[in-house]
């Protein structure tokens, strides 16, 4: 199961299988009843994070621009997260907020990234993949 998913509302977990490890460095371990797959060490639960909450310092503030699909302000989030990454310019909050959820991956939790659409269906549906992709490129920093 995939550790970190991007889900809308009413979106729910889903079991994915990975080919020897995860991003985490958790081994895949088969239960014999097919539908329980985990990861060793992995929580059964997973801590939801709202994405796009007005409080939350990951929100995505392209979002409602006008004259701007969804898809275009999720490109847009992508583009300024890892263009801030490359300038070492990331905003405090914003560190933090990524720290906690390396560091929570890490030791074993999984993470819900809610997004407040319905559904997600791809990538360019939410900016929650950005946020997921750099999650996982902080961890295998820390490897």
């Amino acid at each position: 199961m995939d550790p970190i998913q991007v889900l809308g509302r009413k979106d729910v977990r889903r079991e994915l299988q990975f080919e020897g490890e995860n991003i985490a460095g958790q081994l895949l371990v088969k239960k014999t009843l097919a539908e329980e797959r985990y990861a060793r060490g992995m929580s059964k639960t997973a801590k939801k994070h709202y994405i796009n909450r007005k409080d939350c310092p990951v929100k995505n503030h392209f979002l409602g621009l006008p004259k701007w699909s969804r898809d275009e302000s999720v490109r847009a989030f992508d583009t300024y997260l890892w263009s801030q990454h490359q300038k070492d310019e990331m905003d405090k909050q914003l560190m933090e907020w990524f720290k906690a959820r390396v560091n929570e991956l890490m030791a074993g939790r999984n993470i819900d990234l809610i997004d407040d659409i319905d559904h997600v269906k791809g990538n360019d549906d939410s900016h929650g993949f950005t946020l997921k992709n750099y999650i996982e490129y902080l961890a295998k920093q820390l490897n």
